[in-house]
C-alpha cells in the first residue's frame, strides 16, 4: 500500500481497550491520546443485528479541534451502508469480518491529543474496540495532513438535477476514497444510469475536472451493474448487492460499493468539490481525505430518525452552507447537434432579460424534446442564476434532459454571462477551463473565439477592463468528446497586484 502520510520511523507501540455500554444521547470517550502519535488500527465490533451499527456515531477531533475531523456512523465508516450488520470487505483501508468485526487500517497522525468517543443512539448496546497507536519522541512529527472522514445521506435525492453531494474540503491534501450505498426507489435510470464521479479541483488557481461515466464504472464493474455479484477486491468493489422484495411487482436493488484512489491519487491544493450522478434514490456517504487543518464542515449529523434507511432528507436539510466564489446567469439549453449554435447568435446574447423564455430548437428524437412528466419544460431556453464553486460553473446541473441513459448530457449550447467590477482600465489576467467548445467575449466583443478542447483544458488569456462594472459572456457547448459529455468551465479573473475579481451576477 502507498504511504499516505510521512511518518517517524522511530516509536512505541501502544493500545487502548475496552467494552463500555452506549447510552442513547451520551457521548462515551474511548480514548483520549497524547501526541505525537499515529492511530494505525481501529477494531470495533456491536451485536450483529440490523441498524445497530448506523445507530451510534463515532466522532474523532485532532489536536484540540472544536469540529470533529471524524464523524460517521460506526457501520458506514467502516463501509458497512444502510445499517447492515455483515457483508464481507477487504482492503488496505476497511476490512469486516464475520459476524460484525470491523477494522481500518487508515494512518492518522497527531500532533498533541487525539480525542476518540462514540455517541449512542436509540438502540443500547455493547461496544467492543481495540486502537492501536504509534506514540513518537516529542518534535518527531512534522506531517501537516490529518485524517478525515464524513458520512453524509439524502433521499429522495434529485433525479436528473443537481448531482449527490460526497465532499467539499477546502485546504491542501489529497481524497482518499469513498463508500457509497444505494436503496433503489426510482430506475427510471437504473442506479447507474444517473450517472458517476465528477470532481472538481483548485477551479480559481490550477483547475482540474475529472468525470466519469456510468455509475458502476467507478466502483470497476460494468454494464449498468444490474447482475452483479458481490465483490471485494484492492481498491474498489461492490460488496453488498442484493434485490429485495419490497411487495411490488419486481423486487429492488439495494447496493454499497467503495473506491479508493491510491495508484490514481487525486491530491488537491486549495478545493475539491465530488458530487456523484444521481436520481431519485436514497444515497449514503463516507468520504475519506486528508487535508491541513483547519478543515471546513459541510454537513451536520440529522437526528437519528432522519439517519435511517427510507426516512425523508431532503437536500439542503442539514447540509452547510458551501463557500460560493462569485455568481452567474445562465440560459439554456439551445440545440447543437451539429454544431451550429456555438456559430450563430442565440436569443439570449442579444439582450439580458432573465424573464424570457425560448423555445430551444430541438429536433424530433431529441431527448431534450422528450415530453417528461418530471421536466415538461425541458426542451425551453430560460434564464438560472447560478453561484460559482471555486470557480466552476456546471451547466448540467442545470440543463439536463429527463431521459434514459448513461448521464451522458446530449449535445446543447448554453450560455453563462456576469459582471466584473474594475476599479480602474486596466488588463488582467484571465484563466479559463473546459470542454469542448467555448468562445468568450467582454463588453460585447470577442475576446477569445470559439476554441475547442478535446478534454477538459486550460487557457490564460488576458483581457481589457472598462473602469466599473463590465459585461463577460461565455458560451459552451458539450460534445461528446474524451470527458463523456462534460458540459463545464472554470473562471478566475487576476487583477495585476494578484487579487481575484469575483463574478456578480447583476441584479434584475
Amino acid at each position: 500500500m502507498t504511504n499516505d502520510v510521512s511518518l517517524p520511523s522511530k516509536f512505541r507501540p501502544r493500545r487502548v481497550l475496552a467494552v463500555p455500554q452506549l447510552v442513547e444521547g451520551k457521548r462515551i470517550v474511548l480514548a483520549d491520546l497524547k501526541g505525537p502519535g499515529c492511530i494505525r488500527r481501529l477494531w470495533f465490533t456491536l451485536h450483529p443485528i440490523a441498524m445497530h451499527n448506523r445507530r451510534a456515531i463515532l466522532r474523532i477531533y485532532w489536536d484540540g479541534e472544536r469540529d470533529p475531523s471524524v464523524e460517521a456512523p460506526i457501520g458506514d465508516f467502516f463501509g458497512l451502508m444502510h445499517g447492515i450488520p455483515y457483508y464481507h470487505i477487504d482492503t488496505p483501508y476497511i476490512a469486516v469480518s464475520e459476524q460484525s468485526g470491523v477494522t481500518s487500517y487508515f494512518a492518522m497522525p497527531f500532533a498533541e491529543r487525539a480525542l476518540i468517543e462514540v455517541e449512542g443512539g436509540p438502540v443500547q448496546d455493547r461496544i467492543f474496540y481495540h486502537i492501536d497507536w504509534q506514540e513518537y519522541e516529542p518534535g518527531s512529527l512534522d506531517e501537516p495532513w490529518r485524517f478525515h472522514a464524513q458520512w453524509r445521506r439524502e433521499f429522495p435525492a434529485q433525479a436528473f438535477g443537481e448531482e449527490y453531494l460526497v465532499l467539499d474540503a477546502h485546504g491542501q491534501g489529497r481524497l482518499l476514497g469513498f463508500a457509497y450505498g444505494v436503496r433503489l426507489y426510482d430506475d427510471t435510470a437504473r442506479w447507474s444510469h444517473g450517472g458517476a464521479d465528477n470532481i472538481y479541483i483548485d477551479g480559481e488557481i490550477d483547475p482540474c475536472f475529472l468525470r466519469g461515466s456510468g455509475g458502476e464504472d467507478t466502483f470497476g464493474t460494468s454494464y449498468g451493474g444490474v447482475l452483479h455479484t458481490p465483490d471485494s477486491h484492492l481498491y474498489q468493489g461492490i460488496p453488498y448487492y442484493v434485490h429485495e422484495d419490497v411487495g411490488q411487482p419486481k423486487a429492488v436493488q439495494r447496493l454499497a460499493a467503495y473506491r479508493f484512489f491510491v495508484p490514481d491519487q487525486i491530491p488537491f491544493d486549495q478545493h475539491l468539490h465530488f458530487r456523484f450522478g444521481c436520481v431519485a434514490n436514497d444515497i449514503c456517504s463516507t468520504a475519506y481525505w486528508y487535508q491541513t487543518e483547519p478543515h471546513r464542515p459541510f454537513f451536520s449529523m440529522p437526528p437519528w430518525p432522519q439517519m435511517e434507511p427510507g426516512s425523508e432528507l431532503r437536500r439542503g436539510a442539514n447540509d452547510l452552507p458551501l463557500k460560493t466564489t462569485g455568481s452567474w446567469w445562465l440560459c439554456g439549453p439551445f440545440d447543437d447537434t451539429d454544431g451550429q449554435s456555438m456559430h450563430r447568435e442565440l436569443p439570449c446574447e442579444r439582450q439580458f432579460d432573465p424573464s424570457e423564455v425560448c423555445d430551444g430548437g430541438f429536433p424530433e428524437g431529441s431527448p431534450w424534446a422528450f415530453r417528461s412528466i418530471l421536466k415538461p419544460e425541458q426542451h425551453m431556453a430560460r434564464w438560472v442564476r447560478r453561484d460559482a464553486i471555486d470557480g466552476f460553473i456546471d451547466f448540467s446541473h442545470v440543463f439536463r434532459p429527463h431521459h434514459r441513459g448513461v448521464a451522458v448530457t446530449y449535445p446543447a449550447v448554453a450560455y453563462a454571462v456576469t459582471w466584473l467590477d474594475s476599479p480602474a482600465a486596466e488588463r488582467i489576467s484571465l484563466q479559463l477551463a473546459w470542454d469542448d467548445d467555448l468562445e468568450l467575449r467582454v463588453n460585447g466583443e470577442v475576446a477569445l473565439p470559439c476554441t475547442h478542447h478535446e478534454f477538459f483544458g486550460k487557457k490564460q488569456t488576458t483581457i481589457r477592463l472598462l473602469a466599473g462594472r463590465n459585461r463577460v459572456s461565455v458560451k459552451l457547448n458539450n460534445a461528446m468528446s474524451l470527458s463523456w459529455g462534460a458540459w463545464c468551465f472554470a473562471f478566475a479573473a487576476r487583477r495585476p497586484d494578484g487579487t481575484l475579481l469575483r463574478p456578480v451576477a447583476a441584479s434584475v
